[in-house]
């Protein structure tokens, strides 16, 4: 079956058929023969003259007869003068700024998404052509700053922050956009996270349990200096091993205190509590501290240490080493991001890039646990809510 070709009548045309209707008398079906239009289009125009010359101005259609037409452009004009002159006041809040043309189109556009592109163009006479130029211009000025903030970033933390941090860190500089579009800005910057290398698995050493796991996983106390976690884990140097004991608050996350050595004893461990405890001067009465079994944590030198200060002990399950899984982070953390890639020569390097990692830990790293906050803004906090 062959389509039939629709006809198009110019305002003209269609006057001139309303005429012979009206005018001079043909009928309906006449003109449908003359010209080849259907029986409602054909009435339309017949309705639309009679309707013209009684003065009614057609809406929302072409006027047939040139006295309406006349009145359809002012009314036209009329409409234009008003909605430029609405534009150029909601413009005036932003000419101060010392914005180009584009950047007033693209603010008045946020402000008012009712105006369209090309009108608020010809307002500001400036071609629909430049203004695009010169906003994709614009946006790759902006990106380009966007990734040196990344970079940055990236470098004053070592490159241990994804996605989420450097999100964060963006928007305390006023730089707001979602996760996805982070991350491809990241992308562009050649920014990623550093990975943590592969776990291995080492057998455990010999359990002196001295204490129930009174902790019991309850990670998230709301007080700090109530809630200790400590462990022990080894660097490796070109002169042997060093070893570093640390003491970490549940609440706030922040180290409390750390020890150094070359000798896995329970005097490491005894030095980083008590390191933790001057440093600190918790109510002691109310603290607990929990570790693993390991020997250093429940040697007679440690344990009495604890009972001397009334701090209760706490120990994980022998082979659970999520039991005291906020400890076993941070030094995932601190491996991931600064040891794993890095020699030591000695001892000494070890003390001096763990003292390092330490207090950017505490003061510069946000941490997600404690709302993307550092661990100590979070004890200042904490401390202040008590």
């Amino acid at each position: 079956m062959t389509r039939k070709t629709k006809i198009i009548f110019t305002a003209e045309q269609r006057l001139d058929y309303a005429k012979l209707m009206v005018d001079e008398g043909y009928t309906n079906k006449q003109v449908m023969e003359l010209s080849g239009a259907g029986a409602s289009a054909v009435t339309r125009w017949k309705k639309q003259y009679l309707e013209e010359l009684n003065g009614k101005t057609p809406e929302g259609k072409q006027a047939l007869t040139p006295e309406q037409q006349k009145i359809q452009s002012l009314e036209k004009q009329l409409w234009r003068a008003k909605r430029d002159n609405e534009i150029l006041k909601k413009a005036t809040a932003f000419f101060g700024s010392r914005k180009q043309q584009s950047e007033l189109i693209v603010e008045i556009k946020k402000a008012s998404p009712e105006y369209q592109t090309r009108e608020l163009c010809k307002l500001f006479k400036i071609s629909v052509s430049t203004h695009y130029y010169q906003i994709n211009k614009q946006v790759g000025n902006e990106e380009k700053k966007v990734i040196a903030h990344i970079k940055a970033i990236a470098i004053e933390n070592k490159h241990s922050y994804g996605k989420r941090r450097i999100r964060l860190e963006l928007a305390s500089k006023g730089i707001k956009m979602g996760i996805h579009k982070t991350a491809t800005m990241m992308k562009k910057a050649n920014v990623t996270a550093i990975r943590p290398r592969k776990r291995h698995s080492y057998p455990a050493g010999e359990i002196h349990k001295k204490a129930d796991n009174l902790l019991n996983r309850q990670f998230n106390p709301k007080t700090v200096h109530t809630h200790w976690v400590g462990d022990i884990t080894y660097i490796k140097t070109y002169t042997g091993w060093s070893y570093l004991a640390c003491v970490l608050d549940l609440g706030s996350r922040e180290i409390m205190g750390w020890a150094l050595s070359e000798e896995p004893n329970a005097k490491l461990a005894k030095s980083a509590l008590q390191h933790a405890i001057n440093k600190h001067k918790p109510d002691a009465q109310h603290l607990m501290f929990h570790s693993d079994q390991g020997v250093q944590y429940s040697a007679n030198v440690f344990v009495n240490c604890l009972n001397n200060l009334n701090i209760t002990q706490s120990m994980s399950r022998r082979g659970n080493c999520w039991d005291n899984a906020v400890m076993e982070r941070f030094f995932r953390s601190l491996k991931t991001e600064r040891l794993n890639y890095l020699s030591f020569i000695n001892h000494q390097s070890v003390v001096n890039t763990v003292e390092s990692y330490i207090r950017f830990y505490n003061y510069k790293r946000i941490h997600s646990a404690i709302d993307y906050k550092t661990p100590h803004e979070k004890t200042k906090e904490m401390k202040k809510a008590a």
